[in-house]
């Protein structure tokens, strides 16, 4: 008995990482369904269109460089997060569910609007005899590619997701290890730096407000990212403008909704977001991104001495 007790708490603490995570895979799957569409209607025959950033940018032909970065920005985000105990469950469960969103919106642009390809000899290989709920298990795989999904970048959305991670999350708490095995070697030389290159400013109640070091260097390689994809013309520069864009806004939108929660749980909609990110308190309680609820403390105000009407005329 005592297992099952213990088997369910640890169910219901994981459950709406779960749900997320499984809300995610729907979107991602109809996302690559939608992609197999789009590629099947895209107009190979057209040239490709103008663009600024192809102009700008020289043609590199080694586009597998995207999918490698890609990989590079979630290596760290493990790295970083999953052994924060204390936050990885929240960090984890937002990341789920906003790229779930995003492919959401994804599969609703590419499939109304078709553009032609950018990317020089790009041929597709998905076929025409398996429907495209079959196909897109390929395209999953990475057994078959297309070429027709461009508006808007998806890599470009993995990219902005992982470095608003590091922004919305991180509060220097990487550096750790390193002064941990700087003093285990017996260094005790202290060094000075600048806080506010080294660590973030943080808000009443506990949350990052601005950019530091690592941030910069995060943000800098979203941005190496970006050109990359232009520059390998694996999408039109307005496909990684609009999908920055878009998940910046998404991201912040989210986060936003999240720390006024308490204060329309009154909505049903709202009920099922306090449920999903575990939330609890009233109206008048404070909501940290990274700590969940933060009591308000109440202040005591300084005696007010009493004065009669006629005391302010002397």
């Amino acid at each position: 008995m005592a297992f099952v007790v213990v088997t369910w708490h640890c169910f219901k603490k994981y459950l709406p990482l779960i749900t997320s995570f499984i809300f995610f895979l729907i979107l991602f799957y109809a996302n690559a369904v939608v992609t197999t569409i789009a590629d099947r209607v895209a107009p190979y025959y057209q040239a490709a269109l103008p663009d600024v950033g192809h102009k700008l940018l020289p043609y590199w032909s080694y586009y597998q460089v995207n999918n490698y970065t890609i990989v590079v920005a979630y290596v760290f985000i493990f790295i970083r997060f999953l052994p924060q105990s204390d936050i990885r469950i929240t960090v984890f469960r937002r990341w789920f569910f906003v790229q779930g969103l995003m492919f959401g919106m994804r599969s609703i642009s590419i499939y109304i609007t078709s553009l032609t390809v950018p990317q020089p000899g790009c041929i597709t290989n998905v076929t025409a005899l398996a429907t495209p709920a079959v196909e897109a298990f390929y395209v999953i795989a990475g057994i078959h590619a297309t070429c027709g999904d461009v508006l808007f970048s998806g890599h470009t959305v993995a990219l902005t997701i992982c470095a608003l991670c590091w922004t919305t999350y991180a509060r220097a708490d990487e550096y750790r290890p390193f002064v941990f095995l700087y003093r285990k070697c017996g260094c005790t030389r202290q060094f000075r730096f600048p806080e506010w290159l080294f660590y973030p400013k943080l808000d009443a109640v506990g949350d990052p407000m601005t950019l530091y070091f690592t941030t910069y260097i995060v943000w800098l390689y979203s941005i190496m990212g970006y050109l990359f994809i232009i520059a390998t013309r694996f999408h039109y520069t307005v496909d990684v403008f609009l999908g920055c864009l878009l998940t910046v806004l998404t991201w912040y939108t989210y986060h936003s909704y999240v720390k006024r929660l308490l204060e329309k749980r009154r909505f049903i909609i709202a009920r099922i977001f306090v449920w999903f990110e575990g939330l609890e308190g009233d109206a008048t309680t404070s909501i940290s991104l990274l700590n969940g609820p933060v009591p308000n403390q109440p202040t005591e105000l300084p005696p007010v001495a009493v004065v009669t009407a006629g005391d302010a005329q002397r």
